[in-house]
C-alpha cells in the first residue's frame, strides 16, 4: 500500500515509508494527565503524511532519511489531512534503504 490509497478511518497492512522530519516531544494536557506526542513526516513515492507518534520517547529511535515500515497502522483525517498511526495493534520497524522513497519534502 502506499500513502495515496490510504483511507481515512481505516486500517492499513504495510506502509513503506521515509522518514523526512520530525517534531516532538510536544505535550498536550488529557483529562487527567500530560501526553507526549511525535509528529513525524514520512513520504513514499506518492505524497507525504503525518505519522503520529504517542510517549515521551516514542520517536527517538528514529531517525531522519531512515526508512521504515509500518504494520497494521491506521489512517484518519486531522485538520483536513490525513494521518497515520500505529493504533493499538500497529507496529513500526526499520526498513532497507529504497532509492525510490524521497529524501527531501517535495516543493
Amino acid at each position: 500500500m502506499n500513502i495515496e490509497e490510504l483511507k481515512p478511518d481505516a486500517k492499513f497492512d504495510e506502509l513503506k515509508v521515509r522518514v523526512l522530519s520530525k517534531e516532538g516531544p510536544r505535550q498536550v494536557q488529557s483529562r487527567d494527565r500530560v501526553l507526549h506526542v511525535w509528529d513525524i513526516l514520512v513520504a513514499d513515492e506518492t505524497g507525504t503524511t503525518t505519522l503520529t507518534l504517542w510517549g515521551a520517547t516514542a520517536g527517538d529511535e528514529y531517525k531522519v532519511q531512515q526508512v521504515i515500515t509500518i504494520s497494521n497502522g491506521w489512517c484518519k483525517m486531522f485538520r483536513d489531512k490525513k494521518q497515520i498511526s500505529l493504533g493499538r495493534e500497529g507496529k513500526m520497524f526499520p526498513a532497507e534503504d529504497d532509492p525510490n522513497l524521497p529524501t527531501k519534502i517535495p516543493e
